[in-house]
């Protein structure tokens, strides 16, 4: 054998083992890809939770945004699809403690504002079982009829009433469920006694068509007493809220009161 020969062969094992180690030491191996393949699951669904969940003030991601953001999607599909949803241009929707007002913009509803609520001491109930001074507030959708309080007028576009002295929401028979200004002594609610609560209201249109006499009547959104967020049958919101209410709201609105989204599609 020639030295020539001799020299090549050292110098094709010497090349062959210095790309072995390469590759065994600098390339990513069997081991190394199984990692890999084990962590690219994991950063996808990272990727996908970060994309679909907004960024806070700090820096982190609030997959909460998100939630909440699905759920408005959820009730503006629903009410989009209601029947009280075709008819009207708004509607106030109560969720348990929070109250909504969602605006009709080409067919679909949009949530425009939240805000803090309360309602019956006792509780939702469906409106056909409801009783007069059962200290529940009536489950259901209904027509907000118009707009009252002591203020000679409201800057507002529903229909508007003053608060005399002589005004009651009545609850004898053969006016009941009614708004009565009568100089004899009528049963029922007697306006000018609620100086706070009335102050800004609005009538809420429960057991208006047809009137059932004794299922209850005086059922108002209104603004809620200093000391309680609980009413007799009412829904209360804070001064303010009301406040912003009286100018948001158009004369084609409704409230649906529920105490689950689910129950949308039933109105």
């Amino acid at each position: 054998m020639s030295k020539w020969s001799f020299s090549k062969d050292i110098a094709i094992t010497v090349i062959l083992f210095l790309s072995i180690s390469f590759l065994s030491f600098a390339g990513p191996g069997e081991d190394y890809k199984k990692k890999l393949d084990a962590e690219n699951p994991v950063k996808e669904t990272a990727q996908n939770i970060s994309v679909s969940s907004e960024v806070k003030s700090d820096g982190t991601s609030d997959p909460s945004v998100s939630t909440e953001n699905q759920k408005d999607e959820r009730i503006s599909a629903a009410l989009s699809a209601s029947q009280v949803g075709k008819k009207e241009e708004q509607i106030l929707l109560l969720l348990d403690h929070k109250l909504s007002l969602w605006n009709k913009k080409e067919g679909r509803y949009i949530k425009f504002k939240e805000w803090q609520c309360g309602y019956g001491r006792n509780g939702l109930k469906a409106a056909e079982l409801r009783k007069e001074g059962d200290g529940t507030t009536p489950k259901g959708a209904f027509p907000i009829s118009f707009a009252f309080g002591f203020a000679e007028r409201e800057n507002t576009k529903l229909p508007y009433r003053q608060i005399k002295k002589n005004s009651v929401w009545s609850d004898e028979k053969g006016s009941y469920n009614q708004w009565v200004e009568s100089n004899r002594y009528v049963s029922g609610e007697q306006l000018w006694n609620y100086k706070i609560c009335y102050e800004k209201a609005f009538a809420i249109g429960f057991n208006q068509d047809p009137v059932v006499y004794g299922r209850g009547s005086a059922i108002f959104l209104h603004i809620k007493a200093p000391d309680t967020w609980e009413s007799s049958g009412c829904v209360t919101v804070e001064k303010s809220s009301m406040e912003e209410l009286l100018t948001l709201v158009n004369e084609k609105v409704s409230i649906i009161i529920l105490q689950d989204e689910e129950e949308i599609k039933a109105y």
